[in-house]
């Protein structure tokens, strides 16, 4: 059985005789039809092969044209054509090789090749690649290992040797460098249009409907929820890097179904120190508008740079302490305190937990302070002060003094007065990628870069990213 295409590939926006070249195609399958899935991937095979030479015909067609019109660097350089080059280019539709015509300047005693200028060709690897092929790279990439990613490739493009895993990697890698500049840039456009709507309304009244910020306007409350995670280091045994991960979301709930969904909600991330992602968490609150909120609570779970953070970017705020944090804190240490003891284990956690639930962090603390010189008389000293033990649940109330509140009240009221949000947002940006394999190790630029991935992929930017690096490759 014959498979055979005729295609007339015509460039005729540039001059005014068209240029037209025919691509014909013929495939020859011996078994022919043998049977639904056989064919499916016979025309598959086929498809794929006529695409790559449609593909590389087209650049042909494209480079006569540029040789028609080609003139290095002004009309005096006299330029003649030397060869040809062949060049090896990664596409989504697999390798695709051609020949560059190369063009040698006596005047300038250079050889050039014209063709790689227009479409932006280079010798460095990394761009030996379309962005097509780079947006395929990071698209497996973000939600499996790079090895099976690789192996994914393979099989969508039909080529099974177009890359390696290290490939993909590096690929990866640049994107999300890419990526974090794309955050950096949107955070200070962010900074500076904040600043100038300061400057132009010093009442701060509310901006018209045609700034930047009104659409995020009808909200009551903002809520910017902090937690991290730690991550295998590739640096040595028993290292580990910390992903920071913020969740801002308004209190808009829309009904999906059976359920509330969150209507307004964004996700970031960084595995680089609180300095840098407190950069990043406020530049997407400025973007949300937080200045027009009439509340902005900070959620966390009591670790110190989260209070940083609020001290250094959100003055002003409102700390609330993770209320099942607090509370698994109280029993954990109760527990170590009094493991054998269960009566009085659970009398002490009902009565602090009623306190603190309500609160009471007055009573709370005096009550742990009282439970505390009782039973230095009964235990060793170092019972108490072991790691989550009595002393470091005082020590952790009093730091974390401002963020304890009325929850009863709140939650009666329908605040949000647990980091849940956050936790599951830390499980899709960080573990589901990079702790579900008990192997993986990474560095703390890698770690960094996969996750500006995905939060790209949470954040629904995606489309817009690569329809951007597409138009800047065009």
């Amino acid at each position: 059985m014959k498979i055979k295409v005729e295609i007339t590939l015509t460039i005729d926006e540039y001059t005014e005789d068209a240029r037209e070249t025919q691509v014909q195609i013929e495939e020859h399958i011996p078994e022919g039809f043998q049977s639904l899935d056989a064919w499916e991937q016979n025309v598959r095979n086929i498809g794929f092969r006529s695409m790559r030479t449609l593909f590389s015909s087209g650049i042909e067609l494209y480079e006569e044209k540029i040789l028609s019109e080609y003139i290095h660097k002004d009309s005096d350089c006299h330029t003649v054509k030397r060869g040809l080059w062949e060049f090896t280019l990664k596409t989504a539709l697999g390798k695709v090789r051609f020949l560059r015509r190369r063009v040698f300047c006596n005047t300038c005693n250079q050889w050039i090749t014209p063709i790689d200028k227009a479409l932006g060709l280079h010798d460095d690897e990394h761009e030996k690649a379309t962005a097509g092929f780079k947006e395929l790279s990071c698209l497996c990439s973000v939600n499996q290992p790079y090895r099976q990613a690789a192996d994914t490739i393979r099989h969508v493009t039909q080529d099974p040797e177009i890359v390696s895993h290290e490939e993909v990697r590096q690929i990866v890698q640049e994107e999300g460098k890419q990526v974090r500049k794309r955050e950096e840039d949107d955070r200070e456009d962010a900074v500076f249009c904040f600043v100038r709507a300061i400057q132009n309304r010093p009442d701060r009244a509310p901006p018209s409907s045609g700034s930047l910020f009104f659409r995020w306007s009808a909200e009551r409350q903002l809520y910017i929820c902090l937690d991290g995670t730690f991550v295998r280091s590739s640096a040595g045994k028993n290292q580990f890097y910390e992903g920071k991960v913020g969740f801002i979301c308004t209190d808009a709930r829309q009904s999906v179904g059976n359920r509330l969904t969150i209507t307004l909600k964004r996700y970031i991330s960084s595995f680089q120190d609180t300095y840098v992602f407190g950069g990043r968490v406020r530049g997407q609150a400025l973007r949300m508008g937080i200045r027009l909120y009439r509340e902005v609570f900070i959620i966390g779970d009591g670790a110190r740079w989260i209070r940083e953070i609020r001290e250094q970017r959100f003055p002003g705020t409102i700390y609330i302490l993770d209320w099942y944090h607090l509370r698994e804190r109280l029993y954990s240490a109760l527990k170590l305190t009094l493991p054998n003891d269960e009566t009085r284990r659970n009398d002490n956690f009902s009565t602090l937990n009623s306190y603190l639930w309500r609160g009471m962090k007055h009573e709370a603390l005096q009550a742990l302070r009282e439970l505390y010189i009782k039973m230095l008389p009964d235990v060793k000293r170092g019972v108490l002060d072991q790691p989550e033990g009595l002393r470091e649940l005082i020590f952790y109330i009093k730091s974390n003094w401002e963020g304890i509140v009325d929850y009863q009240d709140m939650s009666q009221k329908g605040y949000l007065v647990a980091s849940s949000l956050v936790e599951k947002a830390v499980d899709l940006v960080v573990a589901k990628r990079q702790k579900k394999s008990q192997g993986m190790h990474w560095s703390r630029m890698g770690a960094d870069n996969i996750c500006a991935l995905r939060t790209l992929w949470l954040n629904g930017d995606w489309k817009d990213y690569w329809c951007q690096r597409k138009e800047k490759a065009a």
